[in-house]
């Protein structure tokens, strides 16, 4: 068994440029675009339990095809656009540690934001979201395992990877579809490495059908369709890749593919596509 895989400190912080193409498709009507967000990615403290401290700093955002709900979405973000987020031993989001900083920011947006969207949301839509940045454990749920930091926090750490023993585990995209989490079972092996120094692994999911809610995930697929017979047949499955510095445990580049089915109603294609830039 070789050491556990943990993330070492360095004399500066790191640079990410994050390539993201989505395809949402709801019976008849269907989405398709492609974001480019640049990030910095800095580790503030590896604590003696193993766990870290660290700072994500959003620097641009992008949208190939602007739509009024990406606007409405970057105007949002800004809350969540510099987060220190505490992990656990595992390197996966815990909690976010500046909830005041962000609650702050939104107390300087919100008349604003108010205003702009007043014609399509009540107030109390944007009341909710305020309240949402401070309940605990709320604003976690649609960071983890998600975007941008799902790829840099995608619990790849505490585990000692050898080729020959691959690592089970599983992971829960929770409010993957309305309310509703999305279980998968992975699986993580050591891969062929492209370049000497890096540690590549892969990573398979599928569904974790024991842990659906399936009577919830019928119900709400037969009030989207307006069919109370429709057969739901919902399927899912993730291929990721992340090449690593070997000596350090951070990032060089990364790939994740999540696709998400119920035939002729539902299709939701996420492909991200990390590189390192500076």
């Amino acid at each position: 068994m070789s050491l556990p895989l943990a993330l070492g400190p360095l004399a500066a912080s790191r640079t990410y440029k994050l390539t993201t193409t989505s395809l949402m498709r709801m019976n008849e009507a269907q989405e398709h675009n492609t974001y480019h967000t640049v990030a910095r990615q800095t580790l503030l403290e590896r604590k003696p339990n193993n766990t870290y401290r660290i700072a994500i700093e959003v620097l641009s955002f992008k949208a190939e095809n602007p739509t009024f709900f990406n606007a409405l979405a970057a105007d949002l973000n800004q809350v969540s656009n510099h987060l220190i987020i505490q992990t656990d031993v595992y390197g996966r989001l815990a909690h976010i540690e500046n909830k005041a900083d962000m609650l702050k920011t939104w107390l300087s947006i919100q008349a604003d934001v108010v205003e702009k969207y007043q014609q399509y949301y009540p107030k109390t839509f944007f009341d909710a979201f305020g309240q949402n940045i401070q309940a605990e454990g709320v604003f976690e749920k649609t960071l983890r395992y998600k975007g941008l930091h799902g790829v840099l926090l995608a619990g790849l750490y505490g585990y000692g990877y050898t080729p020959e023993a691959p690592v089970q585990g599983t992971r829960v995209l929770e409010q993957f579809i309305n309310n509703i989490d999305l279980p998968l079972q992975t699986t993580t092996q050591v891969a062929d490495s492209a370049k000497p120094g890096q540690l590549s692994l892969v990573l398979t999911g599928k569904l974790n059908q024991a842990a659906l809610q399936e009577d919830d995930l019928r119900r709400l697929f037969r009030t989207m369709a307006d069919n109370p017979l429709l057969k739901v047949s919902f399927t899912a499955t993730c291929q990721e890749r992340y090449d690593l510095e070997a000596a350090t445990g951070w990032l060089v580049a990364a790939e994740q593919r999540l696709q998400a089915e119920v035939p002729g109603v539902y299709r939701n294609e996420v492909h991200h596509q990390l590189e390192l830039v500076d």
